[in-house]
């Protein structure tokens, strides 16, 4: 009888569902048999030496049990590798639906739980029958400075940056809100005690709200206003896309995908990236209301028709703050202190889809 194909899974004991139904790591064990092998990591830190120890045991599939933000840092790791040696092979990489809003997972059609997919996963690896699907990713190079707490919250994030280094970095990802109205909803979406589709839902309401009595005037004081003034303070900084100066130094939108995105049914975005080799960009000083008057557009995944915003297919842009430092949010996670960012189309992810 053939060997079971060696599956590594790293499980986000981070993970907000991890938190509230803790995985087993037996479980997962004899879930993908003898052949597999399972870390749990409580930190960042601890990340490298699992993956290296499943790289060296022969894994041939590497599983992110955790939300977008455990991917991301999967798929970061064996970047680095890579970068130091390039002859290092990524393998395919397979979210778990295992976050809030697992846009990837949404993306490639995976369905299912953690353990689900994992027992689909060991099957279809004892056939030889993993299908792989091939997703675009964003390159991300710049330079980082140091920056404290205090500096975080008022870059309109509310929780602690995932990474405290300073210095030159090099990332891959999929979708990033680098400033503007993006970046700043993570704000309120991960004050809610339970982010999820729902609480999607719930800040474009407080937002909307609170705008409207903004634009009212109605006396009924910061608690009612503050969603709106937070959310739509601009980020100032230099932009040049593709070569040419975007006109604004204020910009209320500042985004970039590398592919379609799907934040939870509610809103859909990028759908420029869907031409091979395009990111889709977004720069430039929209007024509050040209933008919420695309909710509809962002509904139904299309393009928005906004004065002021650059919307356009691109292969690069370059990002430098004049202000404040950048606090971009890259799949859900924090970078604080970015004064430099160069975007382009990065390598093809191999994502399995069991």
């Amino acid at each position: 009888m053939r060997a079971v194909a060696r599956i590594g899974v790293i499980i986000n004991a981070n993970s907000r569902k991890n938190r509230r139904r803790p995985l087993r790591a037996r479980e997962v064990s004899e879930t993908i048999g003898a052949g597999g092998v399972v870390r749990v990591t409580s930190s960042l830190d601890e990340l490298p030496t699992a993956v290296d120890e499943m790289m060296a045991g022969g894994a041939e599939v590497l599983v992110a049990a955790g939300g977008d933000g455990a991917l991301h840092h999967l798929l970061n790791v064996l970047h680095a590798r890579r970068l130091a040696d390039p002859s290092f092979a990524l393998p395919p990489l397979v979210p778990t639906n295992g976050g809030t809003i697992d846009f990837v997972a949404k993306r490639v059609g995976l369905r299912g739980g953690t353990m689900d997919i994992l027992a689909r996963l060991r099957r279809a690896l004892d056939r030889g029958a993993v299908e792989q699907i091939t997703l675009p990713s964003l390159s991300l190079v710049g330079e980082r400075v140091r920056t404290d707490a205090d500096f975080v919250s008022k870059a309109g994030v509310v929780r602690g940056a995932s990474v405290a280094t300073e210095g030159p970095f090099d990332l891959l990802g999929f979708a990033l809100a680098a400033g503007g109205v993006g970046q700043r909803f993570f704000e309120q979406f991960y004050a809610l005690r339970d982010p999820n589709a729902l609480g999607v839902v719930t800040v474009i309401g407080r937002v909307l709200a609170s705008q409207t009595v903004r634009s009212l005037g109605l006396p009924l004081g910061e608690r009612w206003t503050s969603a709106s003034e937070r959310v739509f303070r601009p980020t100032v900084a230099r932009v040049r896309i593709d070569g040419e100066d975007v006109p604004s130094v204020e910009h209320s939108a500042l985004h970039a995908g590398a592919f379609d995105v799907d934040l939870g049914g509610v809103v859909r975005v990028f759908p420029l990236a869907r031409e091979p080799g395009v990111l889709h960009l977004h720069a430039g000083d929209p007024s509050p209301w040209e933008l919420l008057k695309n909710l509809p557009q962002l509904a139904a995944g299309r393009l928005m028709s906004a004065k002021g915003l650059v919307e356009t297919p691109g292969r690069e842009m370059v990002i430098e703050a004049t202000r404040e430092p950048l606090a971009p949010v890259l799949d859900g996670e924090i970078y604080p202190g970015v004064r430099r960012l160069e975007v382009r189309p990065g390598p093809p992810v191999a994502i399995a889809r069991p």
